[in-house]
């Protein structure tokens, strides 16, 4: 029969008496020895207890149960290992949860069909296959019936007996077995929530199905609502389940599963819900488990003692509780959750998520279930969790500390530990939930900020530590500048302060790297004042931040959380006022003596606030002081604290701009710009001292070589500008200007900022009708004797334009002609003058009727300023334009030396100008025959663009002074010097010369010799023009040939392409009459009978016309048209044979042409047919055919295929 446990194996426990708990666990006890080797076959088995036998019978009425009992019992007689072996032991319990699982499935729909149709009919039968036996269960009785629900429910309960009898016998004898114990306790566990097991129905339905529902909709363990009476029993279970989890770490306790699967239980089936037991549990897993298996341990301690299920990498599962999530690395490490995490999900555990965003329902409750840990307990787990194993775990502890979800109420510590996050390890602590340590600055300052008392209290100095990171001392007042905010104090600087100011290393208190946050440490650090009570601080604390801050962004920040604690101070001041209003009002209802017990104490809450809102002693200030030195709040000593809280507001508001303006020259004080802006504010409130002393300091803070957004010489004429219009101080712009200019009281970089100055100073002296030191300071000046000795800047005056222009000026206006012609020589000595200088010399010299030296000085500018600078041509146009105004055509050889010296060097485009007036010279002045010598050398001197019009000038001229006959070689040169646009354009005013004289073939013979220059795309005009002259002086004849020439010019031009900008984009069309409608009037007035067939298209070589003459142009396709017209002329001489003679009729005049001839004509140039008889495509083998391309024989190709279609 079956196998039973030797002798030498301990027996099983026996179970504790109904309604008892068991006894409580003892510590696991030291690792035990390895199991005992199976004893020999020789060995007789013992005798089999009462309930093995019991559930031996239960087994022999399943036949693969019965197999497997008797495999146990045979192998153990053959030596084989017997009831020792975990694989047959496992086998076994496997078998019997297949009958379990068979079983169930039939419970399952007997009680849904009882549900559904009733107990009593046949029709509600089940038939369920278990174990090799078919059972059928049926509420009637009747033949093949097999069991009523009740016996079918005992028969599952035996089944279920017998699993636990089975597993029990299995631990018994292999009790350090982990697949064992793993596979028995999780089907005890499974019995807690069996239906079957649960079930007290006799007839298939349940008794209580609201508590069932609840149960299953809730996710909980049923009998955790159910009445004592009903849930006895599964305490029971629980109890034996306890015990049985505590036999199994006995043998087992370095097991880390064994230990969760157990925490697991008591925190969800535990009875009496008792947090104390779990914790228990956790930490004796912590004390058996090595060092490198805690990290599974406190995972599921610290879910269960915070109620936040764990995230992932992929982002699936857990929470987040007011930014507090916990990252899972169970699930990674093992694929798998932990018994905890896993349980708690499947029943909707744990604390739901805080807002709609992170996906939860947004509402903040605690699940009524989720196991109860207290706010101590936890606060102490998470510490030694910090502590012992996790210091990076310090972060999650801080907010926890800092929440207000879990009712720890720790800010203090919070405090604490955030500060040491901040400042230990060297302040590199790096956050395992990528917390950056911007972000750790904020959540420190957010929490000191809410709880100043507390973080006091717990010895954090959020004071002393802002202003150690911010580099700020409360003793400094005064800024990086002196002129800010003070406009009456004396004016002071002391550079080697400054300098060691800038020079001095940061504090030490804390490694910081600030970046941004800056303005909002100073917003949080006023707002820890003023939680704390203390308003005046806060408003020291303001005003240090606004003198501190260097970034715009912050001074918005600072600046606006300023306004607003004022506001609210005026907001409470009035608030107390018109309390202090209503009481006085209730007192003078309620009569004098009652009033007075209850005033004074009023009087006395009043006083203390106003003392907090205005500062200590301002309460009094201005209004009537009682004996006790405070206020009546309802009279006129609170009005005037509300006056004098809203006149620091609008002072506020007021010094914006200077304090923005501040925070700029603190980021840059090299910003010129900025310095003339602090100074208009100033000058804006009308305070010139102050803007005088502003830009004093700014000449003192502006590096030279640094300066931005203006010269630094911007600084010294704002300031001499201040002195003399806004001081009325004439000396002390004079003495500002001369210290400047003279002593060297900036070190400029630039020659030109000193010049300014200078030019400044002169300009000084104009306006108050200082002539002649004017005039002395301009000579100063640009004598190059001004300043100390190697000061760099004062060594460029002497070359610098400006003070140049300025003497000029003043010696022309002030000083004597010798003096002026001085220093315009000077000037040109120097080589500073500019083409410019020379013209105005040279027109002063004019004025004053030196003709001869203005034309010195011309010859003087024009040696400094030859061709091709750009000054030469103003020099040259002046000295012409001078020198034939005054000697006219007295002087001809010198006037055309002078144009001959003008011409040879200068370049094309700047000659056309020269040439024009040399011609108009010639020709008031000389000769006709040197006029058009002129022309004619501007046609071949000037740039190809200019050509045209120069040609287009030269025959008009010619045709002027010699007669229209005369300009036919001028247009021959032309047409053979310009390019083919122009060309063509020439070509059509040629021939509209030779019309003009009645010259008809000549105009045809130029109009047919422009055309190949004329692409019909881009030149529909001159096609146009021709068309019309064919219209008007031409016959059939000649339209035919314009039109032949007009197809060879386009089957030339076919291969060139063009872009939309060379087409012109819109070119108007040619709408007058087409090539058809030309001929048909052309034969209608010569009486000529036109045959209406299409004519061939194509390329004709024109050899009798003008076209083939020598000396044409030739385009870049001459050598392809000459081979098309000798493939025309072989296919012509091919094809006469076969083709029919054509009879021509032709008037004597010539006038009237023969139509068969213009078709055999156009027959002889398509291409030959070949014979229909000859099959010569059949007879030749092995060659290919190309088709030629159309363009080779122009529209022979496709005119010829419209006439076989």
């Amino acid at each position: 029969m079956a196998a039973v446990a030797s002798s030498s194996a301990p027996p099983p426990p026996p179970p504790p008496p109904p309604g008892e708990a068991p006894p409580p666990p003892s510590p696991p006890p030291p690792p035990s020895p390895p199991p005992p080797s199976p004893p020999p076959a020789s060995v007789p088995p013992p005798p089999v207890p009462p309930s093995v036998s019991a559930s031996l019978s239960v087994a022999s009425s399943y036949p693969p149960l019965f197999r497997h009992e008797e495999n146990l019992s045979s192998r153990a007689h053959a030596g084989s290992g017997g009831a020792y072996d975990v694989g047959a032991w496992m086998s076994y319990l496997e078998g019997i949860d297949d009958v379990l699982d068979s079983l169930r499935d039939g419970w399952r729909a007997l009680s849904a069909r009882s549900a559904g149709k009733g107990g009593g009919a046949l029709g509600g039968m089940v038939e369920a296959e278990a174990g090799g036996r078919t059972l059928r269960i049926s509420s009637v009785q009747a033949p093949g019936i097999t069991h009523s629900p009740s016996t079918f429910r005992r028969e599952v309960r035996a089944v279920i007996g017998l699993r636990m009898a089975a597993g029990e016998r299995s631990v018994a004898l292999l009790p350090g077995s982990y697949k064992l114990w793993r596979c028995h306790l999780a089907f005890c566990e499974g019995l807690l929530e069996d239906d079957v097991v649960d079930s007290d129905r006799d007839s298939g339905v349940d008794v209580d199905e609201g508590l069932r529902d609840e149960c299953t909709s809730r996710r909980i363990p049923p009998y955790l609502l159910s009445s004592a009476s009903r849930s006895a029993p599964r305490r029971r279970r629980c109890r034996a389940i306890e015990a049985a989890y505590e036999r199994a770490l006995a043998r087992l306790h370095n097991m880390p599963a064994i230990w969760l699967s157990y925490a697991s239980f008591v925190s969800v089936y535990d009875p009496s819900r008792d947090p104390s037991a779990v914790r228990k549990v956790y930490d004796r897993a912590l004390m058996a488990l090595p060092a490198t298996q805690h990290d599974r341990v406190w995972e599921d301690y610290a879910t269960w003692a915070t109620g936040i299920l764990p995230s992932y990498p992929s982002g699936g599962g857990g929470n987040k509780i007011e930014g507090l999530g916990r990252r899972g690395t169970h699930k990674v490490k093992h694929g798998f959750e932990t018994p905890l995490v896993a349980q708690w999900r499947k029943r909707g555990w744990g604390r739901p998520r805080t807002s709609v965003e992170d996906g939860g329902d947004g509402r903040g409750r605690r699940s009524p279930w989720a196991p109860p840990c207290p706010p101590e307990a936890t606060l102490r787990i998470l510490r030694r969790h910090a502590r012992y194993y996790d210091p990076s775990a310090r972060e999650d502890l801080a907010l926890l500390c800092a929440s207000s979800e879990f009712g720890l109420d720790r800010p203090g510590e919070a405090a604490s530990l955030l500060l040491q996050l901040l400042n230990g390890e060297g302040g590199a602590f790096v956050s395992p939930r990528g917390t950056t340590r911007h972000e750790l600055w904020m959540r420190f300052a957010d929490v000191c900020t809410a709880h100043p008392r507390e973080a006091r209290r717990a010895g954090v100095d959020f004071d002393g530590i802002v202003r150690a990171v911010l580099g700020a001392r409360a003793s400094d007042k005064g800024g990086d500048f002196e002129v800010y905010d003070k406009t009456s104090s004396a004016f002071g600087y002391d550079e080697e302060k400054e300098e060691g100011k800038r020079d001095a290393p940061p504090p030490r208190a804390l490694d910081h790297n600030l970046g941004e946050m800056e303005g909002a440490l100073w917003t949080r650090l006023a707002e820890f004042h003023v939680r704390g009570g203390d308003l005046e601080s806060a408003r020291g604390t303001y005003e240090e931040a606004l003198d501190a801050i260097a970034r715009v962004r912050d001074f918005s920040l600072v600046f606006d959380a300023y306004v607003k604690f004022e506001e609210g101070v005026i907001e409470a001041l009035v608030e107390l006022m018109g309390e202090g209003e209503e009481e006085v009002e209730g007192e003078a209802e309620g009569g004098a003596a009652g009033a007075e017990g209850g005033t004074s104490t009023r009087e006395d809450d009043d006083d203390e606030d106003l003392d907090v809102l205005l500062g200590a002693g301002s309460s009094g200030a201005g209004g009537d002081s009682d004996p006790d030195g405070g206020v009546d709040a309802g009279g006129g000593g609170a009005a005037a604290d509300v006056e004098l809280a809203l006149s620091r507001a609008d002072h506020l508001m007021s010094r914006r701009p200077l304090l923005l303006n501040r925070v700029l020259l603190r980021q840059n004080p090299h910003n010129v710009g900025e310095w003339r802006k602090r100074s208009k504010l100033y000058l804006d409130l009308d305070e010139p001292d102050a803007a005088a002393k502003a830009l004093e300091e700014g000449l003192k803070a502006v590096h030279p070589r640094k300066a931005v957004n203006g010269s630094p010489c911007e600084l010294v004429l704002a300031l001499a500008e201040v002195h003399e219009k806004e001081r009325k101080d004439v000396d002390a712009a004079r003495d500002v200007l001369e210290r400047i200019c003279a002593g060297g009281g900036y070190d400029f970089a630039e020659s030109e900022d000193l010049a300014r100055c200078h030019a400044a100073r002169v300009e000084l002296e104009l306006r108050h009708e200082k002539w002649d030191d004017a005039l002395e300071l301009a000579r100063r000046a640009v004598s190059g004797k001004v300043g100390k000795k190697g000061w760099k800047a004062a060594r460029g005056l002497s070359r610098g334009l400006r003070l140049w222009n300025l003497l000029f000026d003043l010696e022309e206006s002030l000083g004597t002609v010798q003096t002026a012609k001085d220093a315009y020589d000077r000037a040109l000595e120097l080589k500073v003058a500019t083409p410019t200088h020379v013209a105005n010399y040279a027109s002063f010299l004019k004025g004053k009727r030196y003709f001869e030296e203005a034309f010195a000085a011309y010859e003087r500018g024009i040696g400094l300023f030859p061709h091709p600078h750009p000054g030469a041509v103003a020099l040259w146009r002046g000295y012409l334009t001078d020198f034939l105004e005054r000697y006219g055509g007295s002087k001809t050889p010198r006037a055309r030396e002078l144009f001959e010296r003008c011409l040879e060097d200068c370049p094309p485009e700047d000659s056309p100008e020269f040439y024009l007036l040399w011609g108009g010279y010639e020709e008031e002045h000389g000769l006709t025959k040197r006029a058009l010598g002129v022309y004619e050398r501007m046609c071949g001197a000037v740039p190809l663009k200019e050509k045209y019009d120069a040609y287009r000038l030269y025959v008009a001229k010619a045709a002027q002074y010699l007669g229209p006959t005369s300009t036919r070689p001028v247009y021959e040169a032309a047409i053979s010097a310009l390019e083919d646009g122009p060309a063509s354009r020439m070509c059509l005013e040629y021939a509209k010369m030779e019309t003009g004289l009645r010259e008809v073939d000549r105009a045809r013979t130029v109009l047919a010799y422009g055309a190949q220059m004329a692409d019909p795309r881009r030149e529909p005009d001159y096609w146009k023009s021709w068309h019309e002259f064919e219209v008007s002086h031409g016959n059939e004849e000649t339209f035919r040939e314009m039109l032949r020439v007009k197809r060879g010019v386009q089957a030339a031009f076919s291969t060139v392409n063009y872009n939309a900008a060379e087409m012109g984009g819109g070119a108007p069309k040619v709408e007058a009459l087409s090539d058809e409608a030309a001929l048909e009037m052309i034969a209608e007035q010569e009486g000529v009978e036109v045959d209406k067939r299409p004519l061939i298209g194509g390329f004709v070589g024109g050899t009798g016309g003008p076209a083939g003459g020598a000396g044409r142009k030739r385009t870049a396709g001459e050598a392809d048209l000459g081979e098309v017209e000798r493939r025309a002329a072989r296919l012509r001489e091919a094809t006469a044979g076969a083709s029919e003679p054509a009879s021509a009729e032709v008037g004597g005049a010539g006038d009237e042409i023969d139509i068969d001839d213009i078709d055999e004509e156009e027959d002889g140039d398509r291409a030959p047919t070949p014979p229909p008889q000859t099959n010569t495509a059949k007879s030749i083998r092995g060659v290919s055919e190309k088709v030629i391309p159309a363009a080779v024989f122009g529209g022979l190709t496709a005119t010829g295929k419209e006439d076989a279609a």
